[in-house]
């Protein structure tokens, strides 16, 4: 992949249009991105990642990519031409944005991110820009086809991440494997360690189901042929045979089965016998039912012939008393007349007398006349009391209005009372309610001047609070400042010391470039017979070099040191100035101080317009109960004159409404009494005549009974009387006689009956024998027909046992040999087994083969980079605290060829460990290269980590770079290094502003 050209819009920190011509950039091979920090190195390297896979390195979010500090109309976008597997495409990309709209409701306007794919075609004399797609889905496909790289591939292999490689380098086995996992896809075989595990459990499961099955068949047969044990004991029959052997199960089931058979032909010929000792049985208990039921019937005859016999003595009395009985029917009604009319009679004169008893002493004899002309004088008595009706009418109302009148007077007594009360207190209520009021408009009026005090206080606290932060800076900056004075010092001295032995030994020195011939620089001879001596510890040129360097270092340093202390004093003179001496707890207090009293007239103020209404309603209320107090005292007298009048009214009709009433409470109920009595008098005089009546009509009907009594043969009428009966005793006398006369010819017919006649001569039949001996008969038949069947079942449920017992035969062997490959195979990649020697689980071993490569393809640029002293080795050993036999088979260590030792690698210094990431790094691009595509890389990103490096090796470094620029491949390093600026001339310069980063590329043409 080669980068040809790149545009960025309103992206990250650039707020305008930039552009990479990266052709011109990389034309030496090498060139540097560098920049102040924050200026925007690594959003070029986040622009290339966003324009390929439409996101960027690491989890930001997309939807903060554009640049806050571009224009809300200008639209963000990133172009990037690249060439890929023979193609030129350009990728035109565009994220969700969101901008300003007058037509939206809400103000802003959403627009979705966009993708747009051309390819550079030169065809028949025509070359541009071909639409490739313009969807997220087919640009991605058509991306992935041309790089054969995913994003965290192309992040790791083209954007180098210094420090996650570093990260990386130092980590354990476990971080290491989430990366080399991601990089190289090795779930798949992760996926086949489960899927094996999975299937050894799965053929597990179904070798147990059978063996299940099996053992659960030879428990049933063993169960079904239970009665074929029993017969056979005491023999040398074999027990039942374990699953070991299955055959040998088979065959004692197939035994079991023949056993069956015998048993059900023993079975069947037991059933016949017993079905014919059944059939005789029950003839003879039939036959002795018949003679038993025979007997019984000839006994009963006997028995009814005697009971007839009985009753027939009583026959002539009982035919005599249904004649007599039969004559007086005919009398029934006039009889009934009779004792009818004696009842209302009686009835009659007991509700006389019973009414009289209600009557006064001096009426309850008299005669009906003398009760007539009393009941006249009640009727009149009654008119005249309901004639006064209405007098005692008013006269409860006049009481009642004096009742009412008398409470409205008392309540309008209490009204004055009441506000009487309340104004004898309004002075004072008054005078209370106007001086809260006052205090509360004082309060009011300085709120404005607490919160000039609040205002005031709050910067006074701030800048004291600033003060006194900058105070303890300054403390800390006059600290350094002394310190690096010192340090500066003790570098110029360590210099000048350095130089001046130098200069002592500087014959020594000139003597040691002497060549024999030449002139001396010094004196100008060509002979040099005694040439001075070098010293052991004669410092040389580069020596002294350094240490001027270290102490125009530590110089820099002081300055920069003395610079930030005499800033910090300067803003320290300021702060101190405008929060002057008072401490900053003091002013907390203060402040709180004045907070309370702001608070406190706020809610005074607040306060103020209900204090305000409340005593306008009081008032108000002042002025109503005055006016009160005078209409109740006009009540008052009003109430009192009209109940004097009204008393006078009443006083007048109380006498005669008193002797109308008598002894009554009021006319009303007087009326009622008479009206009582009189109808009392109405109800005797109406019952003497009802008992009169009765009277004569039960004279007639007793003459008129006795007459005809006479006539049917009854001389007097309470004979007659005597043989009344009623009809259902006539007809029940009449149906015995009847039924007794056809009871005695049924037992006639009876007795002289042949067959009845024989069976009375005969002994008692035994039916209960009979009986006794069917039911043996017929248990005997139902028990050899359930041992038919048991014995038949018997043979169908062993003869279908033996079936699926030979199925599950059939399959063990099979399962068997599956689940023995299975979990073969599953505790090989699990590393469950001894089998596997390397104690590694599948997809561990492929990840320790892919790390192995990697360190082999990094050894050969470390030992480049580090003159051959340093070598990564990959181990497989278990890590140091990692629990159990299994190895992960990802440790890195490093040797020192130097020495011939391993090491940890956190034991790397900082600019070795810069140099094995970078060799680490390079190695896996080559590797994840390989193991995606094998396509070359042609554009290469080196992020960071060059300023740990010394001149030496930084030297080694860049050599090793030169090398990658084999094969036209460019490489660009991100470092803000000043070193890599002298020695890289292609340039590209992120220069940061105020209103958003600006490109600045620098060509070799340029410098």
């Amino acid at each position: 992949m080669y980068i040809h050209h790149l545009t960025v819009q309103a992206f990250g920190p650039f707020a305008r249009t930039e552009t990479v011509d990266f052709d011109a950039l990389t034309s030496n091979g090498l060139f540097l991105l560098r920049g102040d920090t924050g200026a925007g190195k690594t959003s070029i390297l986040d622009a290339v990642c966003f324009a390929l896979y439409g996101t960027v390195p690491g989890i930001r979010p997309t939807h903060r990519l554009r640049s806050d500090h571009a224009p809300t109309g200008t639209r963000t976008h990133v172009i990037l031409e690249f060439s890929a597997a023979g193609r030129r495409l350009k990728i035109t990309r565009k994220p969700k944005q969101t901008y300003p709209s007058t037509r939206a409701k809400t103000g802003t306007a959403t627009a979705e991110a966009t993708v747009e794919l051309h390819q550079w075609t030169d065809t028949d004399g025509f070359a541009g820009w071909e639409p490739v797609s313009a969807n997220h889905q087919d640009t991605a496909r058509e991306i992935e086809a041309a790089l054969a790289l995913t994003k965290e591939q192309f992040c790791q292999v083209v954007l180098l991440p210094q420090g996650d490689f570093a990260t990386f380098l130092r980590s354990d086995a476990k971080d290491r494997a989430v990366l080399l996992r991601r990089l190289f896809d090795t779930g798949r075989f992760q996926e086949l360690q489960a899927w094996l595990t999975n299937r050894s459990k799965a053929t597990k499961k179904d070798l147990d189901e059978v063996t299940t099955t099996l053992q659960h068949l030879s428990e049933r047969i063993h169960q079904e042929a239970g009665p074929l044990h029993q017969e056979r004991t005491g023999t040398d029959e074999p027990a039942r045979p374990g699953l070991q052997h299955p055959a040998d199960v088979l065959t004692w089931a197939q035994d079991l089965r023949t056993r069956a058979h015998r048993a059900h032909a023993t079975a069947v010929t037991d059933e016949e016998r017993s079905d014919t000792e059944h059939q005789h049985a029950k003839t003879e208990h039939h036959r002795t039912l018949e003679l038993a039921h025979h007997q019984t019937q000839h006994a009963q005859a006997q028995a009814r012939r005697a009971a007839l016999d009985d009753k027939a003595a009583d026959h002539p009395q009982l035919r005599s008393q249904l004649d007599n009985g039969r004559r007086a029917e005919q009398l029934r009604p006039l009889l009934d007349a009779v004792q009818h009319t004696a009842l209302a009679r009686d009835t009659a004169s007991t509700a006389e007398d019973k009414a009289r008893t209600h009557l006064p002493g001096e009426h309850r004899h008299a005669t009906t006349p003398q009760l007539r002309a009393v009941l006249e004088q009640h009727h009149a008595e009654k008119g005249r009391v309901e004639g006064l009706l209405p007098d005692e009418q008013q006269h409860t109302q006049l009481g009642a209005q004096i009742t009412a009148l008398h409470t409205k007077e008392e309540q309008a007594r209490a009204d004055i009372e009441e506000a009487e009360q309340w104004l004898s207190a309004w002075p004072d209520l008054e005078d209370e309610h106007t001086g809260r009021l006052a205090d509360m408009t004082k309060a009011a009026d300085h709120v404005l001047q607490h919160e000039q005090n609040i205002h005031t206080l709050n910067a006074h606290l701030q800048a004291a609070r600033r003060r006194d932060t900058l105070t303890t800076q300054l403390e800390t900056a006059t600290t350094v400042e002394s310190d690096r004075a010192a340090e500066a010092l003790e570098a110029k001295k360590q210099w000048l010391d350095l130089r001046e032995r130098r200069l002592d030994g500087m014959a020594g020195e000139l003597a040691a470039e002497l060549t024999q011939g030449d002139p001396c620089s010094v004196c100008g001879s060509t002979d040099h017979p005694q040439p001075a001596q070098r010293q052991p510890d004669q410092p040389t040129r580069e020596d002294e070099d350094k240490a001027r360097t270290l102490f125009e270092q530590a110089d820099t340093l002081h300055a920069q040191a003395g610079i930030h202390r005499n800033d910090l004093a300067t803003q320290h003179a300021k702060a101190a100035g405008q929060a002057g001496l008072t401490p900053t707890d003091e002013l907390k207090a203060q402040l709180k101080k004045a907070k309370e009293g702001h608070r406190a007239a706020c809610d005074a103020a607040a306060a103020l317009p209900s204090a305000q209404e409340s005593l306008a309603r009081l008032r108000t209320e002042h002025n109503s109960r005055t006016q009160q107090r005078q209409q109740a005292q006009d009540r008052a007298t009003e109430c009192h004159a009209r109940a004097k009048a009204l008393a006078q009214q009443q006083s007048t009709l109380t006498d005669t409404l008193a002797a109308a009433r008598g002894t009554a409470t009021t006319l009303a109920k007087r009326a009622i009494e008479i009206g009582r009595a009189a109808k009392r008098l109405s109800d005797v005089i109406d019952a003497a005549q009802t008992a009169a009546e009765a009277a004569a009509r039960h004279r007639d009907a007793t003459t008129t009974a006795t007459h005809t009594a006479q006539g049917v043969g009854f001389p007097a009428l309470d004979e007659a009387a005597a043989a009344l009966q009623t009809p259902a005793l006539l007809d029940q006398w009449s149906q015995e006689l009847d039924q007794w006369g056809k009871d005695d010819a049924v037992v006639t017919d009876l007795l002289t009956t042949p067959h009845l006649l024989e069976a009375g001569l005969q002994p008692p039949a035994d039916a209960q024998a009979t009986a006794k001996t069917l039911l043996a008969a017929e248990e005997r038949m139902k028990k050899t027909a359930a041992a038919r069947q048991q014995t038949g079942h018997r043979i169908s449920a062993l003869t279908s046992l033996i079936a699926t017992l030979e199925g599950c035969l059939s399959d063990l062997e099979p399962l068997r040999a599956r689940h023995i490959l299975a979990d073969r195979l599953a505790s090989i990649t699990c590393a469950t087994t001894t089998a596997n020697t390397l104690s590694m689980e599948l997809e561990a071993y492929v990840l320790a083969a892919r790390l192995e490569e990697i360190a082999d393809a990094a050894n050969i640029r470390l030992q480049a980079m580090t003159s051959e002293r340093y070598l990564l080795q990959h181990s497989a050993d278990k890590d140091a605290g990692r629990r159990g036999r299994l190895k992960s088979g990802l440790g890195l260590r490093i040797l020192d060829t130097w020495t011939g030792t391993e090491r940890e690698t956190s034991t790397l210094s900082g600019g070795e460990t810069f140099t094995a990431s970078l060799a680490l790094a390079l190695g896996l691009a080559d590797v994840v290269t390989q193991e995606a595509s094998g396509r070359p890389l042609g554009t290469l990103f080196i992020d960071e980590g060059f300023g740990t490096l010394d001149e030496q090796n930084l030297q080694e470094v860049m050599d090793v770079l030169d090398q990658l620029r084999a094969g036209n491949r460019a490489v660009g390093i991100v470092s803000h290094v000043a070193e890599l600026s002298r020695r890289i001339p292609s340039q590209l310069n992120v220069m940061k502003h105020r209103n958003g980063s600006t490109l600045r590329p620098l060509i070799s043409t340029d410098l």
